[in-house]
């Protein structure tokens, strides 16, 4: 499965889900709309974009996605800054039939992960909180996993493909060798580390989707009632439970109802009462650049994963594209480019929260 395919698998919670969460925690449609293109775009920013080289108005992205397999440890602070963010080893949700801990592991709504959500709402930028909701709602998805290479991520049993991986170095980073069981709305999976091993996504998403209202509610209104925000959130996940549907062994990545129960929310005025903008990957880039990226970064993606196989999945993330402003005097004024910044600041922030608070995890 070629690299610009898994990542669809994502967008129900970071883009559709979060527009709602947003909608109803005050944001208007067009905020809402920005904070959920963000929170989808740290996932679709994984190829290395080259501006206008060689001019006074040459520009390099940062990456908010990566497995470059080349280059591994090029970008450590992206994995528990965007993705697993390390939490408390004596959580619940960590409890592992071998016993083992680890310092690096995700674990939900925990102290890290608010404290670098916090950042990212005292800043007001909208683009930088979606980028945040991204991996504060990661903590419950990627529970049990670590942002990095290592044995803890292995999954027992498995075909012997499976355990083949297990012990490539690479597979090992986050929930690669789960594949996509942790990322589907709906989905009741095994986890055969877990001393609860039955694991229903959809709790799990619920259990976000309430916790990361109740953050930007109060962000939107420092004055809501403690009953208000409680009625509010339970509300909203009432309404989410019935769009996602019951939970089963057999759901469908990106199912086409789902999308459409998602949708038809976002009409009813409590949900701010418009469409959600269609989500289409690349939409920021393509309107700052001649060149599509959206057009560009499918070919590469195509390629390396008929020349590398297996590997296609992982190599895609560290193409580097080159391409030109539309429009270089209003650059800055482009979505694309205050993503970009936000992407910056908040890991720049956020990595100096977590080596704060965390000294030995940030060697």
């Amino acid at each position: 499965m070629i690299g610009w395919q898994w990542r669809l698998v994502d967008i129900e919670f970071h883009y559709y889900m979060t527009y709602l969460i947003a909608a109803r925690a005050g944001f208007s449609p067009a905020d809402a709309a920005i904070v959920a293109q963000s929170a989808q775009e740290i996932d679709d920013n994984h190829v290395v974009m080259k501006v206008s080289a060689g001019t006074p108005y040459a520009y390099t992205s940062t990456l908010s996605q990566t497995m470059d397999i080349l280059r591994p440890h090029h970008n450590k602070r992206i994995y528990p800054i965007f993705h697993f963010i390390p939490g408390d080893p004596a959580a619940p949700s960590a409890r592992r039939k071998d016993g083992v801990t680890n310092p690096w592991v995700t674990t939900p709504n925990s102290p890290l992960a608010n404290e670098m959500l916090d950042t990212a709402l005292r800043s007001g930028d909208l683009y930088r909180i979606g980028a945040s909701a991204h991996a504060y709602a990661d903590t419950w998805a990627h529970q049990n996993f670590l942002g990095k290479d290592d044995a803890f991520n292995v999954m027992p049993g498995g075909s012997l493909t499976d355990r083949v991986e297990a012990y490539i170095s690479l597979m090992r980073i986050g929930h690669a060798l789960a594949g996509h069981l942790p990322d589907i709305p709906g989905l009741i999976w095994t986890d055969g580390r877990s001393v609860d091993e039955t694991v229903d996504n959809t709790r799990r998403f619920l259990d976000a989707a309430h916790h990361l209202y109740r953050r930007l509610a109060v962000f939107r209104d420092p004055s809501i009632s403690p009953a208000e925000l409680d009625r509010i959130a339970s509300s909203l996940v009432d309404d989410l439970a019935s769009d996602i549907g019951p939970s089963s062994t057999a759901v469908v990545a990106l199912d086409g109802v789902r999308i459409r129960r998602y949708r038809q929310r976002a009409l009813l005025p409590e949900y701010g009462g418009l469409p959600i903008p269609e989500y289409r990957e690349a939409k920021w880039a393509d309107a700052a650049f001649n060149e599509q990226r959206s057009d560009l970064a499918e070919e590469v993606a195509t390629y390396l994963a008929r020349n590398a196989g297996l590997a296609g999945d992982i190599l895609d993330f560290g193409t580097a594209i080159p391409c030109t402003w539309k429009d270089p005097a209003s650059r800055t004024q482009t979505d694309w480019y205050r993503f970009q910044e936000a992407v910056k600041s908040h890991l720049d922030e956020c990595w100096g929260v977590l080596t704060l608070r965390l000294p030995d995890l940030a060697q």
